[in-house]
């Protein structure tokens, strides 16, 4: 889109492209057999038939923005399910996304997210100092566990008492990496960008090490630019058009200035915006297709360029599972990749849970404005789980693995949830590869 064009015309070029998804739209509802917000509600404003209707109404200007009808359009995950069911072919999140771009158009951006996605994550320092500071304070309060007091001021910041939280980092892995790791052995193979992301950063610390540990190991330089932002997912899905394309343009310049043979990724909707959804800002050409070309999942490179030989990997006495992101499995097509590197580590025991695939019902925001919703999505994730009888569940995505950890807690069940990437890191570190 072109970026001179005035609001007006922004808003009616998100209605045009909306039109063009839910006019293909048969009406025949197999959506409504796999939504996972419609198992919960059975409510056909919630699934992706009942959005193209109410699409299809404001586009014709017979239906104004009430708030039940911006609730209805909240009330999606994003999770690809029903595009992918889709007989027709349409893509409904791309609806859903236009309509609530277009909504942010006519009523302008929450002053809450406008502090966030225009000026905190730019700033970035805020955020980082909020998280060593919060970070610091779960070390001193043990935690901040279920019988803790501080839990009744969850509800001031938007969040469930009944919420359980993964530590965050006192010093960040931006802090506690170089910008440039060179190879620990042998000649350099690649020049590798790595594209942290926010909760790589600022929670799971551990995942940028091993991704860092396993590429500088096995001879490729890793670069991690500093000035990198926000992939720009969280903000689009918000409804900030604008403040989605910023993010994206600038990390777009910054490492297309790296010179980097690939740039890899750790985060599942991380790699689907720098592969897919920086297409919708940034007008197709050459520089933006030798891009997108070059980001891989950390899983997706590891499997295609780096050779592991068995005597290479130390030996793990776990039994895993694997959940499958929406963004890595729909978003990118990564499904094989993590469950090849899982079954080859001695020792580990791969069982395949029921239902995968099926989304986990973090979404991003969504499980912190839709908890309770949330949280009835994700009940049937841990009963699969439970039935797995395993030890650790596997998977590629921050907010998964948040979402997950937290109501195993509060099932009292005892699994671990952990990045493929770290216990492959864990299996070189004991053979002493890495």
């Amino acid at each position: 889109m072109n970026a001179h064009i005035s609001q007006k015309q922004l808003a009616e070029e998100h209605l045009l492209e909306a039109a063009k998804e839910f006019q293909k739209c048969m009406q025949c509802g197999k959506c409504r057999s796999v939504c996972p917000v419609f198992k919960e509600f059975g409510n056909e404003l919630f699934v992706a038939r009942g959005k193209n209707k109410l699409a299809e109404k404001i586009v014709s200007g017979d239906l104004q923005i009430t708030k039940r009808v911006e609730d209805a359009i909240n009330e999606c995950l994003n999770c690809k399910t029903c595009s992918a069911n889709c007989p027709a072919g349409v893509s409904p999140e791309h609806v859903v996304l236009r309509l609530r771009w277009y909504i942010t158009t006519q009523k302008g951006l929450h002053f809450f997210k406008a502090l966030i996605f225009r000026q905190l994550l730019w700033r970035k320092w805020p955020i980082t100092l909020g998280c060593a500071i919060v970070g610091i304070a779960q070390k001193m309060l043990f935690g901040i566990g279920p019988n803790n007091p501080v839990r009744h001021l969850f509800p001031l910041f938007g969040f469930s008492k009944r919420r359980n939280f993964p530590q965050l980092a006192i010093k960040s892995a931006q802090r506690q990496l170089p910008e440039v790791n060179p190879p620990k052995k042998g000649a350099k193979k690649g020049r590798i960008g790595y594209f942290t992301g926010c909760a790589g950063n600022l929670i799971y610390t551990n995942v940028a090490k091993s991704v860092v540990d396993i590429l500088t190991g096995y001879g490729y330089e890793v670069v991690i630019p500093k000035d990198q932002k926000c992939n720009g997912t969280p903000v689009l899905a918000n409804g900030d058009y604008d403040g989605a394309k910023q993010l994206m343009e600038h990390n777009f310049e910054l490492f297309k200035k790296g010179n980097f043979d690939a740039i890899v990724v750790a985060c599942s909707s991380c790699g689907m915006s720098l592969k897919k959804e920086i297409k919708v800002f940034i007008d197709d050409n050459p520089e933006l297709r030798e891009f997108t070309g070059k980001v891989y999942d950390i899983n997706e490179f590891i499997e295609k360029n780096i050779e592991i030989k068995q005597e290479e990997l130390g030996r793990l006495p776990y039994k895993v599972t694997y959940h499958d992101p929406c963004h890595m499995v729909r978003g990118q097509g990564v499904k094989d990749q993590p469950r090849d590197l899982l079954k080859m580590i001695p020792g580990v025991e791969f069982i395949e849970m029921k239902n995968a695939d099926t989304c986990c019902g973090s979404a991003g925001s969504y499980c912190i404005t839709h908890y309770d919703t949330s949280i009835k999505i994700n009940n049937h994730k841990i009963k699969d789980i439970q039935d797995a009888k395993v030890d650790t569940v596997a998977t590629g995505c921050p907010t998964c693995v948040m979402h997950i950890a937290d109501n195993l807690a509060q099932h009292e069940s005892t699994e671990n949830v952990r990045f493929v990437v770290e216990i492959l890191a864990d299996s070189l570190r004991a053979a002493k590869t890495i």
